[in-house]
């Protein structure tokens, strides 16, 4: 937890205290399951926070919704006070029953009751910003709406809404198969957690802008994507497929190039087993002999196939400046690869030690 939202918890009447937690560290809201943020909106008399200001990941939005707790008779629900005075402004108690049943039967004995009851509410509000795009049937976010929940590839579901004064958004959910991609490391990206998303961003009435938002695990993996451009009087049924199937391809040659690599890998690996000093999914050392004069060779394949990999020849015993003396390879062909490596491990050789000899590379055994 951030060193402010820490503040807010701290600062929080402790009975109240458990709700927050729980919210913080469980609940993921929204197509992106972004973890929800805290403001705080008050400051009680006797330094005991009742009130607080939740933030809520929608659309490209952040809702901020005011949460109410009542010091003098905590066992009771919290009120709420929406950032949209249109949202839930006219309800009775037979609609809360049946919308928001975690707050009709509050339970103050559940950590979990606050996650719950925001989470219902957010979904009413999505369905609250689905109705107000209904209201304008003749718009054209409404009819790309309607035609592309019309699309098998894309339910209600799999779309986020928001309707404002003059635009409309659309945050769809894009189904990108991401279940095959090798596991990388994660280090710095909890601020965006949903490993596999992708998701695309779509304003009206200028569409043309659409925005592509990848979870960190796939901006990683991809790198930057340029998405084809949606015309204006291109329509979302078709367009969305088009980034889908681009995103799908990108992870299919992600995947070929991976077992290309792990291909050559194994390959040398099992050529110079006997030399091998360490090897990693992207890299391998071996231990070589040629008359006396021992050497390294440092392949990194981390861009192969898109470039060739590259060499590095170390030397055991001569130094440069206190560091072991080394040569970067210009090229590696693909073909001749040993030929081309014993004369430039000849070149080395002789930079080193200033001799010159004709010996085959040899493999050390271990």
């Amino acid at each position: 937890m951030g060193t402010e939202n820490c503040g807010i918890l701290n600062d929080l009447s402790p009975v109240f205290r458990p709700y927050v937690q729980n919210m913080y560290q469980d609940l993921k809201l929204g197509l992106c399951k972004t973890k929800v943020d805290f403001e705080r909106i008050s400051c009680s008399p006797d330094g005991s926070e009742s009130q607080f200001r939740v933030i809520l990941p929608y659309c490209s939005k952040k809702l901020k919704w005011d949460i109410l707790f009542d010091s003098s008779t905590p066992w009771f629900a919290p009120d709420f006070r929406f950032d949209d005075d249109s949202f839930l402004s006219n309800i009775d108690d037979e609609f809360l029953e049946s919308k928001v049943p975690s707050l009709a039967k509050w339970n103050e004995c559940d950590p979990r009751a606050l996650s719950n009851v925001v989470s219902e509410l957010v979904n009413l509000y999505k369905i609250h910003q689905v109705k107000k795009l209904h209201e304008d049937e003749s718009s054209r976010a409404y009819f790309e709406y309607t035609a592309l929940l019309g699309d098998a590839l894309t339910s209600e579901y799999d779309v986020e809404v928001w309707v404002g004064n003059h635009i409309v958004e659309f945050l769809i959910r894009l189904k990108v198969d991401t279940s095959r991609l090798p596991e990388l490391y994660s280090e710095g990206i909890e601020e965006n957690p949903g490993i596999d998303t992708a998701l695309l961003l779509v304003r009206y009435p200028n569409s043309t802008n659409a925005e592509l938002i990848l979870s960190p695990q796939l901006t990683k993996s991809l790198g930057n994507i340029s998405l084809p451009q949606m015309h204006q009087s291109g329509v979302l049924m078709d367009y969305v497929p088009m980034v889908t199937e681009l995103l799908n391809n990108k992870i299919q040659d992600l995947l070929n190039n991976e077992k290309l690599k792990r291909d050559l890998l194994a390959q040398l690996i099992v050529k110079y087993e006997g030399g091998i000093l360490e090897y990693d999914a992207n890299n391998a050392a071996f231990l070589f002999e040629i008359n006396d004069f021992h050497w390294i060779l440092q392949i990194d394949i981390g861009t192969f196939p898109e470039k060739p990999p590259i060499l590095t020849l170390r030397s055991v015993y001569h130094c440069n400046k206190g560091k072991p003396k080394f040569k970067v390879l210009s090229a590696c062909p693909y073909s001749n690869f040993e030929e081309y490596i014993e004369q430039q491990v000849e070149i080395f050789k002789n930079e080193c030690k200033g001799m010159s000899s004709s010996n085959p590379l040899l493999n050390i055994d271990n």
